[in-house]
């Protein structure tokens, strides 16, 4: 499959006739907000409103996103989250406020999320902290299934937004050779207790790693990985090239060959650089992205 087709038809789930992928994305505006809507998704923005919509439906199943007009931030991003929830959803007086309210850290935003099941949906918000207004980004679906297939597509909806004087830009659905020259870092951690049977501690394991590809202009690169398995430092190096065949980027080492799925490729709103690869041992579609998705980052050049 080429990649451009792999992009335009990612079949997520049991929305199986629609293309949801962030191929071909249109910037929209919305005062002085702009963001990326998904290719396929119906878009609508009534004058004077304060938002703008985008929808897909299959059947009765339907994912709405809601991007909102900022309000003045208070310097309390759980005040504002607040407030936010209660003006978009205007719960009942006797509703409360979804529990827990997480922290938001997007490359580059700050802010507040939450979500809860509630009159047969799932209803979902973000609050992202631009520093200049805190902009309410909301998801609607016809239940979690519906939202975890398309959490990929929604996250870079919501990283895509931006306010004035700053500009959106939609991902990029192909890339080459050039558009990775640099340093990309990614790094991953996971840590387990155990307990007996009677709930006693019983131990603990931890695994954390970090890794950096140097890619040249020519494709060759060079590529270091450091990590501790259990109190066990691993060490890794390697060279080769790089080559992009259809849907796949692939590294080619002198011991090693890896090979990896593109899925995006978007710039942050900090100024870096985010490439989405996905390890070509998985199918491609939303859960794995959203588990086994490697997020790979290359700060901004400094002036």
């Amino acid at each position: 499959m080429s990649r451009k087709s792999f992009l335009l038809c990612l079949i997520l789930g049991p929305l199986l006739s629609l293309c949801v992928s962030m191929a071909s994305a249109q910037v929209k505006t919305l005062g002085d907000l702009s963001f990326a809507a998904p290719e396929g998704w119906t878009y609508e923005q009534k004058p004077g409103a304060d938002h703008a919509s985008m929808s897909i439906v299959a059947g009765s199943q339907y994912c709405v996103i809601g991007v909102y007009a900022p309000a003045r931030p208070s310097g309390n991003a759980q005040a504002d989250f607040e407030s936010a929830w209660r003006a978009v959803y205007r719960p009942a007086p006797n509703e409360g406020l979804p529990t827990p309210i997480y922290d938001f850290a997007g490359i580059g935003y700050q802010g507040k999320y939450a979500s809860e099941f509630t009159n047969n949906r799932l209803q979902w918000m973000y609050l992202l902290e631009s520093g200049k207004g805190a902009i309410p980004v909301v998801v609607v679906a016809s239940d979690r299934q519906v939202f975890n297939q398309l959490e990929f597509v929604i996250r870079q909806v919501v990283e895509s937004v931006r306010q004035a004087p700053a500009r959106a830009a939609a991902p990029k659905n192909n890339i080459n050779i050039a558009d990775l020259v640099g340093e990309w870092r990614h790094s991953a951690d996971s840590s387990v207790d155990y307990v007996t049977s009677s709930g006693a501690y019983a131990g603990s394991s931890s695994v954390f790693y970090g890794e950096t590809y140097q890619i040249a202009a020519d494709g060759s690169y060079n590529y270091q990985m450091a990590g501790m398995s259990n109190h066990n430092i691993v060490r890794e190096k390697e060279a080769g090239v790089v080559e992009l065949s259809g849907s796949l980027v692939v590294f080619k080492g002198r011991k090693n060959v890896h090979r990896r799925r593109f899925v995006s490729y978007q710039q942050a709103v900090n100024g870096s650089t985010v490439l989405m690869l996905l390890d070509d041992q998985y199918e491609a579609n939303g859960p794995n992205i959203g588990m086994y998705g490697e997020k790979w980052v290359r700060a901004a050049a400094k002036n």
